[in-house]
C-alpha cells in the first residue's frame, strides 16, 4: 500500500503543480529572462512602487541558483535512498519515502535538463518559451521540492513514531 502511495504523490504532485501554474500562465506573456524592475517616480502618491521595464534581464544567474538548489535536492535524495535500507528496516511507511526521494531525484535531473534545455532553445528565439514550458519547468522544479520535502516528513514521522513506540511497529 505504501509503495502505491508513494507513487500516486510522486506523478500527482508535479502533474497538479504545472496544472494549476498553467491556468495562471496561460493568458500571460512569458518570457525566460525576466524583464527588469523600474521604480515609479510617482510612489507613493499613487500606483505601483515599481513598474516593468522592457529591457530583459540575463537568465544564467538564476539558472545557476536554480541548478545548484536541485543539486542539492537531488544528492540528499540520492544518499538517503542508499542510506534508510542498509540502516532501519521494519517500518512500511518507509517504502513510501524511498519511492518519494526516487520521484525527487528524477524530477529534479528533469528540471535541470528541461530548463537547458528551454534556455538554449530562447536563445535561438525567445518565442519558444511559452506557458507551456515555463508549467513543465515549474511543474517540474516544484514536483521534485514537494516529493522532497513529503518524504523527509514522513521519515521525520516514521524515525519519531520508532524512537517512541520501538521499531516492531509496521
Amino acid at each position: 500500500m505504501w509503495i502505491y502511495l508513494g507513487i500516486a504523490v510522486g506523478v500527482i504532485a508535479p502533474a497538479l503543480l504545472g496544472l494549476i501554474e498553467y491556468c495562471i500562465e496561460r493568458k500571460q506573456d512569458i518570457v525566460l529572462c525576466p524583464r527588469e524592475w523600474i521604480l515609479n517616480s510617482e510612489w507613493p502618491k499613487g500606483g505601483q512602487r515599481y513598474l516593468t521595464g522592457t529591457k530583459l534581464v540575463d537568465f544564467v544567474p538564476r539558472m545557476q541558483q536554480y541548478t545548484k538548489t536541485a543539486e542539492i535536492m537531488i544528492t540528499l535524495s540520492s544518499a538517503t535512498i542508499i542510506f534508510i535500507p542498509s540502516h532501519v528496516t521494519g517500518q512500511q511507511i518507509l517504502a513510501f519515502s524511498v519511492i518519494l526521494l526516487g520521484f525527487a531525484v528524477l524530477w529534479g535531473v528533469l528540471f535541470i535538463s528541461w530548463m537547458s534545455y528551454c534556455y538554449e532553445q530562447a536563445l535561438y528565439s525567445p518565442a519558444n518559451f511559452g506557458a507551456r514550458s515555463s508549467s513543465t519547468m515549474f511543474a517540474l522544479g516544484f514536483g521534485a521540492l514537494a516529493c522532497f520535502v513529503i518524504a523527509y516528513m514522513s521519515l521525520a514521522l516514521a524515525v519519531a513514531n520508532a524512537v517512541l513506540y520501538g521499531p516492531q511497529l509496521k
